[in-house]
């Protein structure tokens, strides 16, 4: 049988390529690292690395390739297991919700949460897509709304799409783009750009139309603030690529279409683990989210 404490110490040698550095990082002798390596190459029966005693450093073998792969996965699942099992008698609900989702669409449907008296319950993580994904599959929480910029492929997460809005060009009202109802991302070479940081989609959308348009955007300012992000494009500090229903006609904003578009969109989906096993609350609460699909119709 396969020891936990045993692939991990495979896994840290995979990463690490010395035995010592093993032994430093976990705080234990060097033999017992060694030990462990021997336990699983016995149970295996295969060789899982080559030792060069005269460099110092070890190969991984197609073998240790493999079990990898899969240690490192069993690792993952045995510590979300222990999270998941903390959390069970705890009675919150722990929640992703990005800031446009949040602002925008959750209060759609907040009015049917309160009816379940779910509300009190919730442990909101509000932060970007891009950070939740990763909260979400780390453990650190359990459901989640997010935006996408293509439909989500993951073997490790459940979705239920709910739907989809445009990204456009927004400009202060006395930019020369507020005059244009289309551009081509081209022509947008030389302009300053105010950005979404990388725990929002905007940031790699601003980058595959870069990239498309064979330049690299001039992004003279990054926030985490939509609001922020919003007011500094209205006083003509740059432009700024958002999802149009983030824009209000009190911002003093101009919304201009890119095209031709890529196919990415503001995707948004009910998202939680393949694995995770809800509880009646939980399950009552996603049945909620899921009524966004017919609002968003």
């Amino acid at each position: 049988m396969l020891k936990l404490h045993d692939l991990a110490y495979f896994c840290s040698l995979y990463r690490l390529k010395t035995f010592t550095a093993v032994a430093k990082a976990f705080n234990v002798e060097q033999p017992t690292v060694t030990l462990a390596i021997k336990r699983l190459e016995t149970s295996l029966q295969a060789t899982l690395v080559f030792r060069n005693r005269s460099k110092g450093i070890i190969q991984i073998t197609p073998a240790g390739e493999i079990l990898y792969r899969h240690a490192n996965r069993m690792l993952q699942d045995a510590n979300l297991a222990q999270i998941e099992i903390k959390q069970y008698a705890n009675h919150k609900i722990r929640f992703g919700l990005p800031p446009i989702i949040g602002s925008l669409y959750f209060p759609k449907i907040v009015n049917e949460v309160i009816q379940t008296g779910l509300l009190k319950n919730l442990e909101i993580d509000e932060t970007g897509s891009q950070q939740l994904l990763n909260d979400l599959l780390g453990g650190k929480i359990d459901i989640a709304l997010l935006a996408t910029l293509l439909p989500v492929k993951n073997d490790r997460i459940k979705i239920d799409f709910l739907g989809s809005r445009n990204f456009y060009i927004i400009s202060a009202v006395d930019h020369w783009l507020a005059t244009k109802s289309t551009v081509d991302f081209q022509q947008l070479k030389n302009e300053s750009f105010i950005s979404l940081n990388g725990k929002f989609i905007h940031e790699e959308l601003l980058r595959l139309y870069s990239h498309q348009a064979h330049f690299k955007p001039k992004v003279v300012f990054e926030t985490q603030s939509i609001s922020t992000l919003k007011k500094l494009v209205a006083r003509n500090a740059g432009i700024g690529l958002l999802v149009g229903d983030a824009v209000n006609q009190h911002d003093q904003l101009s919304l201009t279409k890119i095209v031709p578009a890529l196919p990415e969109k503001f995707n948004i989906s009910v998202v939680t683990r393949k694995n995770y096993l809800p509880d009646e609350s939980e399950k009552k609460f996603i049945e909620k989210l899921l009524l966004l699909k017919q609002k968003m119709a």
